[in-house]
């Protein structure tokens, strides 16, 4: 017989939970229902116009080039977070209790493989929104959440075999990429029902495979993503994403295991070797590269489904983004004291000589991408550059954050930190002053 005062899977779960009061429960649930629901509304408005949109020729292929692209970034963020981890409070019972490791982590699996479906399922909506509807959205959607059931269960059973996958899919990313450059006229609409089946089987397949291996993780494939989790949460909840910047850098250093050392010439210039390094820094970054040239598609994409008049300020949203991922130098210095008084130069010096590339790379990312984008112009292209340049300068060189700055009760909105909104406006403001000049032109 049984035995009734054995530990469950079920009992450890329930020991561990929190005990919440259910008022505590609705206020929480409240709010993330105002925010799904914002978020639906907006997805739904934008899938709509996508399902009335007639689709041209070659859209099927751009569609199908995006489909790979989400599907391989899908695959990069689960893996930089386990997918499945497990917190310092719950790592104990995990590895030591009296019950199979499998019932404990079975919940998270399945919640992991619930988001998967959910995400596959709606990308097809942002893909269509784009380029309209290709496919019937009903295979669409069955396609999309087979895939996303797919790729967070293939993470699974790579996290278990601690295979070193993200270069592989770096290079898938950057051939679709590469692919949505390549005129096709792919008209797609073959297979329908019939593909949606067979992802669905091969999703089955790996789900499997990936309840297998659930059981036999250890230690140190639970512990990498939760400090990362862990690390996502407090930059979230304070505002500053300097946290999760160090250990996304100390991760890549850790991959990359070893360097080649490259010194400047002692003949240059202090202030070119500088600019120099900025260079170098990027053959130890290649995904800034990879993320560069895919946003050189950002505007021209967004300009398939949205009005002429917004493609200007995408275009300086992404030209912003383009020349962040360069300046890695700039903000490095602005934010290290010891750094600066090392370097021997004064500081508005060293901050000019690491702006040098970012410039660079700002000007010559507006020119490629306003080659084919037509609903860009030349003045917003110079706008583009010169606004993304000063963006970027003015977070990189932004005070520390002071949390204990004024908070101002209005009454009805409740306390407001007028003084942290001020800090933070710092580089937004003038982003979103430079959108309305765009669209006003």
């Amino acid at each position: 017989m049984p035995d009734r005062h054995a530990v469950t899977a079920f009992a450890v779960d329930r020991r561990l939970r929190t005990p919440m009061p259910w008022r505590f429960v609705v206020a929480r649930l409240y709010s993330q229902l105002v925010v799904f629901s914002i978020i639906a509304a907006v997805g739904y408005g934008w899938a709509y116009a996508g399902l009335t949109k007639t689709p041209q020729a070659g859209n099927a292929w751009t569609a199908l080039c995006l489909s790979v692209l989400g599907a391989a970034v899908l695959m990069k963020v689960a893996l930089a977070f386990g997918p499945v981890f497990v917190g310092g409070d719950r790592m104990f019972w995990v590895l030591s209790a009296p019950v199979a490791r499998g019932p404990l982590l079975l919940p998270r699996f399945l919640g992991l493989l619930a988001v998967g479906a959910v995400v596959g399922a709606a990308w097809p909506a942002a893909v269509f929104g784009m380029v309209g509807a290709v496919v019937p959205p009903l295979v669409a959607a069955g396609v999309g959440a087979g895939a996303g059931v797919a790729v967070v269960a293939g993470s699974v059973v790579v996290q278990r075999a601690r295979l070193r996958v993200q270069p592989w899919l770096s290079g898938l990313v950057a051939l679709a990429v590469g692919a949505l450059l390549v005129p096709s006229s792919w008209a797609g609409g073959q297979g329908g029902w019939p593909v949606a089946m067979a992802v669905w089987v091969v999703a089955i397949g790996l789900v499997v495979s990936a309840a297998v291996a659930v059981r036999h993780l250890r230690r140190a494939d639970l512990a990498a993503g939760a400090a990362l989790a862990g690390a996502a949460r407090v930059s979230v909840n304070w505002f500053d994403l300097a946290l999760f910047g160090a250990l996304l850098a100390e991760r890549r250093a850790r991959l990359l295991g070893r360097v080649r050392s490259s010194r400047p010439r002692a003949t240059a210039p202090r202030f070119l070797a500088f600019a120099w390094i900025d260079a170098l820094r990027l053959r130890r970054t290649p995904n800034a590269v990879l993320l560069w040239v895919a946003l050189l598609l950002v505007p021209a994409l967004v300009g398939l489904a949205w009005e002429s008049a917004v493609v200007p300020a995408v275009h300086l949203v992404a030209a912003f983004l383009a020349t962040d991922r360069l300046a890695a130098g700039l903000k490095f210095v602005c934010r290290s004291p010891a750094m600066r008084r090392a370097s021997g130069m004064p500081d508005r010096r060293l901050r000019l000589a690491h702006l040098v590339f970012p410039a660079g790379g700002a000007v010559l990312w507006c020119a490629v991408s306003v080659a084919f984008t037509p609903q860009v112009s030349m003045l917003n292209g110079l706008i583009s550059a010169a606004g993304a340049v000063a963006v970027v300068y003015r977070i990189a060189t932004r005070p520390p954050i002071d949390y204990g700055a004024a908070v101002i009760d209005f009454g009805l909105y409740g306390p407001t930190p007028l003084g942290l909104m001020a800090q933070f406006s710092r580089g937004p403001v003038l982003l979103a002053v430079l959108a309305v000049v765009q669209m006003s032109l």
